[in-house]
């Protein structure tokens, strides 16, 4: 595994041990980043299940203003650590032990782009549906799942809405976006 492309390009990172960590694959990498483009410059990123932190490292690498790394496992995070360290972005760098869920309902945010890369067997529209609730999301912000070709994506969760899907040998990247009338009325709705 490596950094595909910006200022870390060619960097090599360290993977945790174990069948646990399914790191995303250069070529998926790669082409989910080619596909955010501008997008991710200058951006606050969030890489929920961060595994190793190849994910959020490649934003910081091609332009993120800061990332945050959240993952369960104390191992990942160690990991994802060492990669943050050896490619030289430890001052944009956020790394926090929790479940995507216990984060999403303790931080306030907010962020441009969110990458999700739950376990597969894991049912995406409960996750999404918290996301999409918290309040953590820009108006224009990009929501990305990264699931088996077998999973459904769901079409919406909340108001976010799925505009893309691109798919890579056994992997799908979901694209959601925020549907902003539905946004702007629940928001009224809570006042």
């Amino acid at each position: 595994m490596r950094v595909t492309g910006g200022i870390g390009r060619g960097q090599r990172l360290k993977v945790p041990r174990g069948s646990r960590v399914r790191p995303t694959s250069d070529k998926v990498k790669q082409a989910l980043f080619n596909i955010l483009g501008d997008k991710v410059l200058n951006s606050v990123f969030l890489d929920l299940f961060a595994g190793a932190g190849g994910i959020g490292i490649e934003a910081l690498s091609r332009g993120a203003d800061s990332a945050v790394f959240v993952d369960a496992s104390p191992e990942s995070l160690k990991t994802v650590k060492q990669n943050i360290e050896q490619t030289g972005f430890r001052e944009k760098a956020r790394v926090v032990l929790s479940k995507a869920e216990v984060f999403l309902k303790k931080t306030s945010g907010p962020y441009d782009i969110v990458f999700l890369d739950p376990p597969y067997a894991d049912d995406m529209l409960p996750l999404l549906t918290l996301l999409a609730e918290s309040g953590v999301l820009k108006a224009d912000s990009v929501v990305i799942v990264e699931h088996f070709k077998k999973q459904l994506s769901p079409d919406r969760a909340g108001v976010l809405s799925l505009y893309r899907e691109a798919k890579y040998g056994d992997t799908v990247l979901a694209f959601y976006s925020l549907r902003i009338q539905e946004a702007e009325t629940s928001r009224q709705e809570i006042k």
